[in-house]
């Protein structure tokens, strides 16, 4: 009886500690699945860019190498997540949701990179919105949406520690750059070949920019406010780190730009009222005024690559790279009154949305 009594008392702790040790592979499977759809959505930003700019493509440029590089990281970070689930005791249905969205996500991720190579043999170039281009992108937004529902669970079940809740940061910003390539892939006109016209109809990438772009800028800006239990600043940073990496990667390029990077920062300042309103109040006024004011700024957010989408239906000019600045602001107080209530709409829209969301995320 002794001994039964000494196995049990001496195999508990040794229980709770792989479940542990388990968890915490599956939470840095996740930060590696985050962070490398982050690597990844930065080269395919810069990739763009350089496409514009006529700059010359190799296999092993910048770019492409910092694209390769993250899809390295996500796949190791999908195989340590696997890893760590397949061992627990505790939560593994919990976790066992955002594992099945990673595992469909690098599964399209790693089989974009074939179909796209066996797609080039055949058709040369391809455009934003090849099949290619579309699966890898999708790839992308399942694996950090996977990423950000792993991190959340974690921290939820840990009650972690407000500074802890900064990985949050990592979780919710490739969710936002992977959701902004399938909408710029349905809304920008950059997918005309000699092979194939897979252009977006301009009516109807002007109706997807100026309901998609609003809602998701709202959306996910709301969603680490609620993941986080509220945390003041979060929401600041957040916005403030995707204004960095788009200006870096979208304005910076191009020299006949880089003046405007200084306007392009002013966007921060929405972001930075929304969350002190957010922190003084968090009445259902206060958060429909702030979802309202970070969904109607979206215009400015997505300069400059955004103007192309307006351009072809109400201007219909041909813009090269050094005119973007020009026909931008030419297009601003038209598009604003086009869009101002839509885009308010959906962002209000999606602070109602990012509540229900939030909730089925974060489970006891």
């Amino acid at each position: 009886m002794i001994i039964d009594t000494m196995t049990i008392s001496t195999s508990k702790p040794s229980e709770t500690f792989l479940t542990s040790r388990s968890e915490i592979i599956f939470l840095i499977g996740s930060v590696l699945t985050s962070l490398g759809i982050l690597l990844v959505t930065v080269g395919g930003s810069w990739d763009i860019t350089n496409h514009l700019l006529s700059k010359p493509e190799t296999f092993s440029s910048p770019p492409h190498a910092l694209m390769y590089s993250g899809v390295a990281v996500t796949l190791f970070g999908v195989v340590l997540s696997f890893t760590g689930w397949k061992n627990l005791q505790k939560f593994k249905a919990s976790y066992f949701l955002p594992l099945k969205i990673k595992l469909i996500g690098i599964g399209l991720l790693t089989g974009a990179g074939p179909f796209d190579f066996i797609w080039h043999s055949y058709f040369g170039l391809d455009g934003l919105l090849s099949p290619p281009h579309f699966t890898l992108i999708t790839g992308m937004f399942l694996c950090s949406i996977g990423g950000m529902i792993g991190i959340s669970r974690y921290l939820k079940f840990h009650n972690s520690k407000p500074i802890s809740k900064h990985l949050l940061i990592l979780a919710v910003i490739p969710v936002w750059l992977s959701a902004s390539g399938i909408i710029s892939s349905l809304s920008l006109p950059f997918s005309s070949t000699d092979f194939f016209q897979f252009n977006p109809e301009p009516t109807f990438a002007f109706i997807v920019a100026s309901l998609a772009y609003p809602f998701l800028i709202s959306f996910s800006l709301f969603m680490i406010f609620r993941l986080s239990n509220y945390q003041f600043g979060l929401v600041s940073i957040l916005g403030g780190l995707f204004l960095l990496i788009y200006s870096s990667t979208a304005i910076v390029p191009n020299f006949a730009m880089l003046d405007t990077v200084q306007f392009y920062s002013l966007n921060l300042i929405p972001f930075v009222i929304a969350d002190v309103f957010l922190k003084l109040n968090r009445s259902k006024l206060s958060l429909f005024f702030s979802g309202g004011l970070i969904g109607s700024v979206f215009y400015m957010v997505y300069y400059p690559y955004v103007m192309y989408t307006y351009n072809e239906i109400l201007l219909g000019k041909l813009v090269s790279p050094s005119l973007i600045y020009f026909v931008y602001f030419e297009l601003i107080e038209t598009v604003l009154l086009y869009t101002l209530i839509p885009s308010i709409v959906m962002g209000i829209l999606a602070v109602v949305l990012s509540a229900k969301i939030a909730k089925k995320i974060l489970i006891n």
